[in-house]
């Protein structure tokens, strides 16, 4: 059984998954300095839970531009390729969906999140009436309203989507579908 955001792990060491279904988990880390960077990504403390979100969709973006090259995720593609056999440094839902519970875990505990709790992920779908589909959610303390925080759309390095989780639910998918980031400054968050 997966535990999502193990309590034990920290920017200063987590695992992440890839390979579709979490085949593999590499253990990295994030140096104080890179941390900051993450941190930053939030801007100045959130006046509104709506901007709260956006710092948490840049951070996590920001958190896959750092673990990339050392996971060998850098070139991660959008969404998952049904038949691609060579997966093995690519990221389905699944590994998307554990990564940024971790990451937002991370938030949390260092007191990023003022208006938010982390939930565990939420999957859509079945084999039946659509594809199966996984994502990380959180929820907006003062409304009960509860989001996805959905990273696999866009290629590596990119500002996870926010989406009322009843519409991701319902199927919700992005206009446009963002290449993974190879070059920091393409990947401006």
């Amino acid at each position: 059984v997966m535990d999502y955001g193990d309590r034990n792990e920290s920017p200063a060491r987590f695992g992440v998954c890839k390979g579709y279904g979490c085949e593999t988990f590499v253990r990295i880390s994030l140096s104080p300095a890179e941390w900051e960077t993450v941190r930053a990504a939030f801007g100045p403390p959130a006046a509104t839970a709506a901007a709260e979100r956006a710092g948490m969709a840049r951070a996590v973006g920001r958190i896959e531009q750092i673990a990339g090259p050392r996971t060998g995720t850098a070139h991660d593609a959008p969404g998952a390729a049904i038949l691609n056999f060579d997966h093995k440094d690519e990221m389905d839902c699944i590994d998307e969906s554990f990564n940024t519970t971790s990451y937002l875990r991370f938030f949390e505990r260092d007191g990023l999140l003022r208006f938010h709790a982390v939930g565990l992920p939420v999957r859509r779908g079945s084999f039946i009436d659509r594809w199966p589909h996984n994502t990380a959610t959180v929820t907006e303390q003062a409304t009960g309203a509860r989001y996805a925080i959905d990273s696999w759309f866009h290629g590596n390095g990119n500002a996870a989507e926010v989406v009322p989780l009843d519409d991701w639910l319902k199927g919700w998918h992005p206009a446009t579908v963002r290449p993974a980031c190879l070059e920091e400054e393409a990947c401006r968050l």
